[in-house]
């Protein structure tokens, strides 16, 4: 997943790898719902983005799990 990418990513890189506006990227970022490192602006290890994609699959399968018990 996101081979492209170096392991040390920019918000730029953030937004463009979760196909989502600069706004957004910083929420995630600020809220640490994405961890980062602020060193002359946000670097981001690709690492967390990809935990970030997994964490939010695994809630979306338990939510879906939930509507289809009921």
């Amino acid at each position: 997943m996101f081979s492209d990418y170096s392991d040390i990513v920019s918000v730029t890189e953030l937004m463009e790898m979760l196909d989502i506006g600069r706004s957004k990227a910083l929420s995630l970022l600020q809220t640490g719902q994405i961890k980062s490192m602020k060193m002359k602006g946000y670097r981001i290890p690709k690492v967390a983005v990809t935990d970030f994609v997994l964490s939010q699959a695994k809630m979306n399968m338990e939510r879906y799990r939930e509507l289809a018990d009921d």
